[in-house]
C-alpha cells in the first residue's frame, strides 16, 4: 500500500513506467518485458534516435547534442561512450536474432532481395533480406545482413556471399527466387541457376536500364538531339547555382517576382536513373524564366537553355510521365509483389504507343527498349502465375491469349501437391485440378485496391489453390523499399547515412534499422 501511495504521489515516473509498457522491445514479438526508470527510457530513445536515423555512434559524444539532451532534460546526464552504444544495441541485436531466426524456422519458403550499393570510401556493400508470407497472409520482410564486398561486383562472388547468409540463418533449402538491383559484367541469371535459384532483376533497376538504352537508341538513330551534351548542360546549369550563392539568393528573388514556386533545382546523379534526371528537367523547365534572368545579369550565356533544347527537354518530360504514373501505382511503403509487374508493364507500353502517334521520339524509344525488355513476362513462369494468382489481376492472365499456357502451368503446380493420381496429404485428388481453377476463374475480384494477400486468407473452397498462391505472390518486385526505390530525397538521405556509419557498425545498424527503427513495420512505435 505504502508503494502505491508513493507511486500516485508520482505522477511523472507513473507516466515514465506507462510509456516504457508501450515501448517494450518487439520485434515482430516481444523481446523482453522490461520496465525502465526515467533515465533508462530516455536511454532507450537515444538508442532508438540512432538506430532510426543510422547516426554514428560517435553521435553521443558532440557537445551539441549532449547540450540538447541537458536542454530537454537537466538532469539527465546522457552516455557519451560511444562503446557502451555499441554494447546496448548488440544486445538489442541479439535478442531480435534469436527471435527472427525461431520464426524463420517455420516458414516453407522465402525470397530473397540482394541491393548492392556504394560507400563513398568504403566500397562496395550487399544488403540481403528475406520476404515471405507467414500463417496470417501478411507479408513479412526481414533484413538479415549487410556485407563488405569491397571491389568485388562479380554476379558469382555475390551470389557465393547469399549463400553464406542464407545458410547461416538455415534459410538456403528454403530459397527459390532472388531479386537485385547487382550491376554485374557477368550473368546474375547464370550464377543463381547454377544454385539452383530463379533470378529476377529488380523492376526499378529496369526501368533505369530502359530508360538509358532508349537515350542511347535515340541518340544513334537521331544525331541532332544531342542528348548527352544536353544532359551535361543540365546538369552544369544545377552545379552554378550550388556552388554560387549569390545567384542562389538572385535566383529566389526572381522566384519571387515571377510568382514561380521557391523550388531549388535539383542534381541528377551521374548514372542516369529516369526518376533523378526526370526531376532535374522538370525543376529546370518550372524555373526557366527565373533561371534567364540570373544568367542575363552573370552573362552565362554558354549554360542558356534555347528553344531547341526546351522542346527536347518537353519532349523527355511528356516520354517520364507514363514511368511515373507506373511509379505511383506501386504505393507501398515497403514491398510488392512481382506480380503487378505485367498489368504495369502493359499500361506502360500502351502509354507510349499513344504517345509514339503522336510524334514523340523519346517515348518511341522507350517502347521499342520496353518491349525488348518486358516483351516476354508473360512467358516468365514467375511473373505470369504470380499475377494469375493476384485477385487483382488474374482475369488478365486466365482470360485472355495466355490463359490455356497458364491453366496448364497451375495443374502442374496442382498435381504436384499429390504424390500419386488420385490423392494427396492435402486430400487432394487431381479430379479436382480443373474444378478448383473454374472456381478460382468465377469468383468475384473486381476490388482493385483490395489486398490480394486477404483473399487467400479468407476461408474458402480454395484452400488447396492457396498453397500455389502463396508460392508465388513471396516474391517481391523490387530490391529496395518502394518508398525508397521512388523518392530521390529519402534514397540521397539513407545513401549519405549509411555513407557515415563506422564500418565495423555497417551490418549491425543496419539490421537494427529494418527491425527495431521508429519507422520500422516491426516497431512497437508503429503500431
Amino acid at each position: 500500500m505504502g508503494s502505491r501511495r508513493v507511486q500516485m504521489a508520482s505522477p511523472g515516473r507513473k507516466r515514465c513506467r506507462r510509456m516504457a509498457e508501450l515501448q517494450t522491445i518487439t520485434v515482430p514479438q516481444q523481446v523482453s518485458q522490461v520496465f525502465l526508470s526515467g533515465d533508462e527510457l530516455l536511454k532507450h530513445h537515444l538508442l532508438k534516435m540512432l538506430v532510426t536515423d543510422l547516426l554514428p555512434f560517435s553521435k553521443v559524444k558532440d557537445v551539441g547534442f549532449r547540450a540538447f539532451c541537458r536542454g530537454l532534460n537537466p538532469t539527465f546526464d546522457p552516455p557519451s561512450s560511444a562503446l557502451w552504444v555499441r554494447t546496448e544495441l548488440q544486445s538489442v541485436y541479439e535478442q531480435i536474432k534469436v527471435k527472427l531466426r525461431n520464426t524463420l524456422l517455420s516458414v516453407p519458403e522465402v525470397a530473397l532481395t540482394a541491393e548492392m550499393w556504394t560507400h563513398t570510401s568504403e566500397g562496395v556493400y550487399l544488403t540481403v533480406s528475406c520476404h515471405f508470407i507467414d500463417r496470417y497472409w501478411k507479408r513479412r520482410n526481414c533484413l538479415l545482413e549487410t556485407v563488405a564486398l569491397g571491389s568485388e561486383r562479380e554476379a558469382a562472388h555475390v551470389v557465393e556471399q547469399l549463400l553464406k547468409t542464407s545458410s547461416d540463418w538455415g534459410i538456403a533449402e528454403k530459397v527459390k527466387v532472388v531479386v537485385s538491383n547487382v550491376k554485374s559484367k557477368d550473368s546474375m541469371t547464370e550464377s543463381c541457376e547454377a544454385k539452383g535459384w530463379v533470378h529476377m532483376r529488380c523492376f526499378v533497376r529496369t526501368l533505369d536500364i530502359v530508360f538509358r538504352e532508349a537515350l542511347g537508341q535515340l541518340d544513334a538513330v537521331e544525331p541532332s538531339w544531342r542528348l548527352p551534351q544536353l544532359l551535361r548542360r543540365c546538369r552544369a546549369i544545377v552545379r552554378f547555382f550550388q556552388q554560387d550563392r549569390d545567384a542562389q539568393r538572385e535566383l529566389h528573388a526572381n522566384q519571387e517576382k515571377l510568382n514561380l514556386s521557391p523550388l531549388r533545382l535539383v542534381q541528377a546523379a551521374a548514372d542516369d536513373t529516369w526518376l533523378d534526371v526526370g526531376t532535374m528537367l522538370q525543376r529546370l523547365s518550372q524555373q526557366r524564366d527565373a533561371i534567364y534572368q540570373v544568367f542575363l545579369h552573370h552573362v552565362k550565356v554558354d549554360l542558356w537553355l534555347n528553344e531547341h533544347d526546351m522542346e527536347k527537354i518537353d519532349a523527355i518530360l511528356a516520354a517520364l510521365q507514363p514511368l511515373r504514373d507506373t511509379a505511383k501505382e506501386m504505393v507501398s511503403d515497403g514491398y510488392e509483389s512481382l506480380s503487378n509487374i505485367i498489368p504495369l508493364v502493359d499500361n506502360l507500353q500502351k502509354s507510349m504507343a499513344r504517345l509514339s502517334e503522336d510524334g514523340n521520339q523519346v517515348a518511341k524509344a522507350l517502347a521499342d527498349v520496353c518491349m525488348r525488355h518486358f516483351g516476354h513476362a508473360g512467358n516468365n513462369r514467375w511473373m505470369a502465375l504470380s499475377t494469375a494468382m493476384d485477385p487483382r489481376f488474374k482475369n488478365t492472365m486466365l482470360f485472355s491469349s495466355r490463359a490455356q499456357t497458364i491453366e496448364q502451368k497451375l495443374q502442374a503446380e496442382l498435381k504436384a501437391l499429390c504424390p500419386s493420381k488420385d490423392a494427396s496429404p492435402l486430400g487432394f485428388g487431381t479430379d479436382e485440378v480443373d474444378a478448383t481453377l473454374t472456381e478460382y476463374k468465377n469468383t468475384n475480384t473486381k476490388v482493385r485496391d483490395q489486398n490480394p494477400l486477404d483473399f487467400w486468407r479468407l476461408p474458402r473452397g480454395l484452400k488447396k489453390l492457396s498453397h500455389v498462391a502463396r508460392k508465388y505472390l513471396t516474391v517481391v518486385s523490387t530490391a529496395v523499399p518502394l518508398q525508397r526505390a521512388f523518392n530521390p530525397e529519402i534514397s540521397r538521405r539513407v545513401h549519405h547515412s549509411r555513407c557515415h556509419l563506422e564500418p565495423e557498425n555497417v551490418n549491425l545498424m543496419m539490421f537494427l534499422n529494418g527491425h527495431w527503427s521508429i519507422e520500422s513495420s516491426n516497431s512497437p512505435e508503429s503500431d
